[in-house]
């Protein structure tokens, strides 16, 4: 069944409004027809099985047959503080990682970023992310829209996290780092049961990894580094790497 991301203001008396784009595409592109059913979320955390009633030039009304939770959703939250790369490695981290199911990403500004914190450019950018999380819900049948907030300095994202952990008691914080010698990502698993976490940040830097400067600052937030092993990973690759792997220790890859 087709699935469309709809407004949230969209919905009134158990009827749907779908206009402009997503109206032409039904009607133009996939030529559906008054009876047609199809699916529609607003990113709240339900989703609708509808029924096309009525079809203008640029709209379509539908009604409202049952709404659902589909079950498709993260029980555990998890937060990925990614070093912003160059060019357009972050349109993809950003897809890949909502499809694996994180709840926020957040882009950190870092000694080693290319973009820097005064880019004018940093607002299209961010709209661009945040379009790009919204499809790739609508492609892998999630329900919550994850956010992907305006960038923060490197410092800035630590205290976000220091916050975010302050009222939840069981939580993992795993920070990558190339030249991590002793503590690798499965020595890190060994102190915590991981099926109790409820809350995971992942901290992946940049091209160039992080400094040794930024390794002390996070030490003093009380999250140490981990290695991913003998060899080094792309900042894409690792984001990737990581979340599929604390997704799956989580309990996350389970029917």
């Amino acid at each position: 069944m087709h699935r469309f991301l709809i407004e949230r203001d969209s919905t009134q008396d158990g009827r749907i409004t779908v206009a402009q784009d997503d109206a032409r595409h039904m009607l133009q592109v996939l030529r559906l027809k008054v009876g047609a059913t199809f699916v529609g979320f607003d990113g709240s955390g339900l989703e609708h099985e509808i029924k096309l009633t009525s079809i203008d030039k640029n709209r379509v009304q539908g009604e409202i047959i049952r709404t659902y939770d589909p079950g498709t959703e993260p029980g555990k939250k998890v937060i990925l503080f990614q070093g912003v790369p160059k060019m357009d490695k972050m349109d993809w981290i950003i897809q890949k990682s909502v499809e694996l199911g994180v709840t926020q990403i957040v882009p950190v500004i870092t000694q080693n970023s290319v973009m820097q914190f005064k880019d004018k450019n940093i607002e299209v950018k961010l709209q661009r992310w945040n379009r790009i999380s919204r499809e790739a819900c609508k492609q892998c049948g999630r329900v919550t829209i994850p956010e992907v907030k305006a960038p923060l300095l490197y410092r800035n994202a630590l205290e976000l996290w220091s916050e975010q952990v302050k009222s939840e008691r069981n939580h993992i914080g795993v920070f990558c780092y190339e030249n991590e010698g002793k503590k690798c990502l499965k020595d890190l698993f060994k102190c915590y049961n991981i099926d109790c976490v409820n809350m995971a940040g992942i901290f992946i830097g940049p091209e160039g990894g992080f400094s040794g400067e930024e390794i002390r600052i996070a030490e003093e937030y009380h999250i140490s580094p981990v290695s991913l092993g003998k060899r080094i990973l792309r900042t894409e690759t690792a984001a990737i790497a990581v979340l599929s792997v604390v997704m799956h220790e989580m309990g996350e890859w389970t029917k």
